[in-house]
């Protein structure tokens, strides 16, 4: 597989399969303003993409959709129920919005977090060319910019948060409040939803 320049990492693919006869082997573009918003540069740099299928247990070998190289990130229906479910939206999610909910402190879920963190920071680090540039997407991925760059130290490595970043009284709460700093630290430039969110 050659190597891209330029590689996006995601929760997400930016494609939805659709089922047989609809699109390229049945992937059909997802709607969204990230994939609106990266189309344009992904098709001028030959991009990738970094990203789970959306479906349980789907392994899928990477593929060509629509001018970007797609690949996928297998998660089991066990690891979308505790890194996704549990820690992404039982825990980051109500902490990083003012607690509008309680967040959910599980140690399983952590670890589920740190196992799926890891295995996109390697896909990501297959798939990038020597000295290309990463760009690494919200808070389901926040230990993968440190994760990449002890792998890939030739990379430029970038990182934004789409959503809020809490106060430090609230962050405080987090029991791996020091790993997910130091997983955002490992990134050269990092990115915020709101410019209070930088201070």
């Amino acid at each position: 597989m050659t190597q891209a320049e330029f590689v996006v990492v995601a929760n997400r693919l930016p494609v939805d399969n659709a089922g047989p006869g609809e699109g390229e082997d049945g992937w059909r573009r997802s709607p969204g303003g990230l994939v609106t918003a990266l189309e344009p540069v992904m098709k001028q740099t030959d991009g990738a993409w970094v990203g789970w299928p959306g479906q349980a247990d789907l392994d899928v070998e990477p593929f060509d959709f629509d001018g970007t190289r797609l690949i996928p990130v297998a998660l089991s229906a066990d690891e979308i129920e505790k890194y996704y479910e549990g820690f992404s939206n039982d825990t980051i999610w109500p902490l990083y919005h003012d607690v509008i909910a309680a967040p959910r402190y599980r140690r399983v879920w952590w670890d589920a977090y740190v196992r799926v963190n890891r295995r996109f920071a390697e896909a990501a680090a297959d798939a990038v060319a020597e000295g290309g540039t990463v760009w690494v997407q919200d808070y389901q991925l926040q230990l993968v910019p440190k994760m990449l760059r002890e792998m890939r130290p030739d990379l430029t490595i970038g990182y934004f948060h789409h959503i809020p970043f809490p106060a430090y009284g609230l962050y405080s709460q987090l029991p791996w409040r020091r790993l997910v700093l130091e997983g955002l630290l490992g990134a050269d430039v990092i990115g915020f939803q709101r410019v209070a969110d930088a201070g």
